[in-house]
């Protein structure tokens, strides 16, 4: 029996909150007594406030929107091909902004300004989305299986591209270096300028989804039933897989790669409180800004020496679960 909604989404923020204050007062510097008394008007030393104010607190809100990010556009995957194994990855996005990143860095446009590499990034993931619509043909009408073929097809495509951009800058070694940095995912150089974009883009394109949490419920049906309820389910279909195309572009552009967020953290919340949307889309959001602060916790406290980047946690924890998955499919086991 499952708890109400409103009584989990309660306990969620109020874990969610938790997590992030532990999360500032973690690490070398300031801790915990003196975060309290920042939070409480107390005097506290200037480098103290600019250690939390502006390394700690902006990383926080990068790793806290773009995890709610991912994972809302995994429920939007996950509903609009009717795939629960469906994930943000699936249509190109995220290899169209790593190429996009790997780009700016190694043509050096990513030293003109902070914004260059995300600038760069949003770009790419947009550009090889839209790509991957016109090959399935999904301005005439949108088709599932289309859409899944185009989208394999670009993200190969575009990966061997991003490859190609790494191997032709190893006689640069920084470059090449943050590249391969950055593909992993990593929030150590999170700025304000990386919080506002990541916050603006989840809450553009989450607050587009939201009032269509019926649609994504009907387009879990066939397109002739949900076409019965009211609905034009293809036309439905692209404008929701653009919305979470902009949430991972948005949140890729400043993270990195950031592996099963969105494939896991959709199936958890969806064992909490049910596959209805309503219910669903802020309960994953929740729950992926959680597991990437959490994850990040985890990078900080390792130590310095073995440079353990965000994407291989994220990937470490997922994983797992995606083998459970897929046990479970061959079983025969709803999913």
């Amino acid at each position: 029996m499952r708890a109400s909604p409103g009584r989990v989404g309660g306990v969620f923020v109020v874990a969610t909150v938790v997590l992030a204050l532990l999360y500032l007062a973690i690490g070398e510097g300031p801790g915990f007594a003196e975060l309290v008394r920042m939070l409480t008007g107390g005097e506290t030393r200037p480098d103290e406030r600019f250690v939390v104010a502006q390394i700690r607190l902006p990383r926080l809100l990068v790793a806290l929107f773009g995890g709610g990010a991912l994972a809302t556009a995994g429920v939007v995957m996950q509903a609009s091909f009717r795939n629960p194994l469906a994930s943000p990855d699936l249509v190109g996005t995220a290899a169209g902004a790593a190429f996009g990143g790997a780009l700016a860095i190694v043509t050096r446009f990513a030293d003109a300004a902070v914004v260059a590499t995300p600038l760069a990034s949003l770009a790419g993931a947009m550009f090889v989305t839209w790509l991957v619509f016109v090959l399935a043909g999904a301005y005439g009408r949108v088709s599932v299986t289309g859409l899944l073929l185009a989208g394999i097809a670009l993200n190969t495509l575009v990966g061997a591209l991003t490859s190609f951009v790494v191997t032709f800058s190893f006689a640069n070694y920084t470059a090449s270096s943050e590249v391969l940095f950055w593909l992993m995912g990593g929030l150590e150089r999170s700025t304000w300028t990386h919080a506002w974009i990541t916050a603006a883009g989840f809450g553009v394109f989450a607050g587009l989804i939201a009032p269509r949490t019926r649609d994504l419920d009907l387009m879990t049906l066939r397109d002739d039933s949900a076409h019965s309820l009211g609905i034009d389910a293809p036309r439905a279909r692209r404008v929701l897989l653009w919305f979470a195309c902009g949430l991972t572009a948005t949140t890729v552009a400043n993270t990195g790669g950031i592996a099963f967020v969105g494939l896991v953290v959709p199936h958890l919340a969806r064992l909490v409180v049910g596959p209805s949307h309503r219910a669903l889309l802020p309960t994953a959001a929740l729950l992926g800004g959680s597991l990437l602060v959490a994850s990040d916790v985890v990078c900080r406290v390792a130590p310095p020496e073995a440079s353990l980047r965000l994407g291989v946690v994220t990937a470490m924890l997922g994983a797992p679960y995606f083998l459970y998955l897929l046990a479970r499919h061959r079983r025969g086991e709803v999913l």
